[in-house]
């Protein structure tokens, strides 16, 4: 049994906002001894169990999508995780309006799509034709958005899905509502939708 089932396969941790704060509290003002410390920080982790095998389930993805041979083991990768949380816990501020659940998914997010970056310019790594950039406005850009990237993160329906791949390979609109009988209204609807998350996500610096 690897590290990843020994941690998450038992008993189900929820996420709770207030009593993941005292605990969060708790690590940086409250008790010194260093069992119970480690003791809150494994509770806060099982808690982001969701969170944390999203993102390594997506990261794999992203690798598995390129020629590159050696992929981390889930144990280095839960290591990993569990390195960011820590760092995490010492940086979140605490409010009303502030998750740590959102929180540490944008910085484990960022964190691997950082790393992803790091392994294609340093390791001249092949990518599979689908990883390309999906919208001609993002194609000059110096950072690499992919396809499977996009399409892990946004969410995107099956329409929106093809929608991409259709612009990706130059096809013409009429073509594409003809091969998938779609209408020209939902085509334009979804496409709009893309950008618009596209734009979000820029904005907030997510991708």
């Amino acid at each position: 049994m690897d590290l990843q089932q020994r941690l998450f396969s038992k008993k189900k941790f929820y996420f709770k906002k207030e009593f993941l704060n005292i605990c969060i509290l708790r690590i940086r003002y409250g008790h010194r001894n260093e069992n119970t410390i480690n003791g809150y920080k494994l509770y806060i982790f099982k808690m982001m169990q969701n969170v944390v095998n999203k993102n390594i389930y997506n990261y794999i993805r992203l690798l598995n999508s390129t020629s590159i041979s050696e992929i981390p083991s889930q144990d280095e990768l839960i290591t990993e995780c569990y390195i960011m949380m820590d760092k995490c816990i010492l940086k979140f501020k605490i409010g009303n309006k502030n998750l740590f659940y959102y929180y540490f998914n944008k910085s484990l997010s960022r964190n691997f799509y950082r790393k992803y970056q790091k392994i294609l310019k340093e390791k001249k790594v092949e990518l599979t034709p689908e990883l390309i950039v999906v919208h001609p406005k993002l194609r000059d850009n110096s950072e690499i958005y992919t396809v499977e990237l996009l399409m892990s993160n946004l969410r995107f329906d099956d329409v929106e899905k093809k929608i991409c791949r259709s612009r990706l390979r130059g096809q013409k609109t009429s073509d594409f509502l003809k091969e998938n009988n779609i209408t020209n209204s939902k085509y334009m609807h979804s496409l709009a939708h893309i950008k618009n998350m596209i734009r979000y996500y820029k904005k907030n610096k997510v991708l």
